[in-house]
C-alpha cells in the first residue's frame, strides 16, 4: 500500500534537499514549461547592468541545461525505466529534483546517493565486481567507450560534472537498458509479464503522429 506521507514530495525532508542538492532548481510553472515545449527562450524582465549580466549567466546557463535535459527522449527514456522497473533493482527513494540536480551540475560536487545509485548498476554489469566511489568516473567512462568512443573520450578528460548534459543521459540510459542483460532478477520479472504490462501508454499523440509521455514528481520518487 502506498503511504502518501512518505511518497507525496511534498514530505520530501527538506535537509535532504539541503544537503544533497547541488544547485538550485527553478520551479518551473504551467507557462514555463510550454515555452520549452515551443523551444522559446525564458524572459528575464528589463534590461539588465553588465554586472547584472555577468551575474545571471550561470543561471541562463543552469536554466539552458535543464533545458536540454527536459527536451532529451533519452531522459524520457530514463524516467520509463524506473516508472516501470524501479522496484526491481533496489531503488532506495530518491527524489527526482536531486536526480536532475546531479544531472545538470557542472560543479566538481556530487551527491553520494547519486554516485551509489550509478555505482549499483555498473556492478551488475561487471560481473558483480564492487566498484569505490574514487572509481566512479573512470567506470563510467570505461563503460562509455563500449557505446560510443567520443562519450568515454570526454568523461576521461573533462571528468562528469563538466561533460555534457546529452552524454550523462545516453550514458544512463545505456546503463539502465544493460541491466534487461545482466540483473537476472529483472529479467526473470520481465518474463514474467506481458506485453501490455511493460508498455507505457502514451499521454497522448499530436497531428503528426507523435507520441507524448507524462511523469509526474511523485510518480517518480525512487522507493
Amino acid at each position: 500500500m502506498m503511504d502518501l506521507d512518505h511518497d507525496d514530495p511534498r514530505f520530501i525532508d527538506p535537509e535532504i534537499l539541503k544537503k544533497e542538492l547541488v544547485i538550485s532548481l527553478p520551479i518551473l510553472s504551467d507557462a514555463d514549461v510550454q515555452m520549452l515545449l515551443n523551444g522559446a527562450p525564458f524572459p528575464h524582465g528589463e534590461a539588465l547592468s553588465d554586472d547584472d549580466e555577468e551575474k545571471e549567466k550561470p543561471s541562463l546557463k543552469r536554466d539552458q541545461r535543464r533545458a536540454n535535459l527536459l527536451n532529451n527522449p533519452d531522459y524520457g527514456t530514463i524516467l520509463c525505466f524506473i516508472d516501470k522497473f524501479r522496484s526491481y533493482i533496489n531503488m532506495e527513494k530518491y527524489p527526482l529534483r536531486i536526480l536532475e540536480d546531479n544531472l545538470i551540475s557542472e560543479q566538481g560536487k556530487l551527491s553520494h546517493r547519486f554516485i551509489d545509485f550509478h555505482l549499483a548498476l555498473l556492478k551488475k554489469v561487471n560481473s558483480g565486481r564492487t566498484i569505490k566511489a574514487e572509481q566512479f568516473i573512470s567506470t563510467m567512462a570505461k563503460f562509455a567507450y563500449r557505446f560510443n568512443y567520443d562519450d568515454g573520450t570526454q568523461l576521461d578528460e573533462r571528468g562528469y560534472s563538466k561533460t555534457s548534459v546529452d552524454i550523462k543521459l545516453r550514458v544512463l540510459k545505456n546503463l539502465l537498458e544493460k541491466q534487461f542483460e545482466y540483473d537476472q532478477k529483472l529479467k526473470t520479472a520481465v518474463a514474467s509479464k506481458s506485453a501490455i504490462e511493460i508498455r507505457s501508454k502514451p499521454f497522448g499523440r499530436d497531428r503528426y503522429g507523435a507520441s507524448y509521455w507524462l511523469y509526474t514528481v511523485k510518480i517518480l520518487n525512487f522507493d
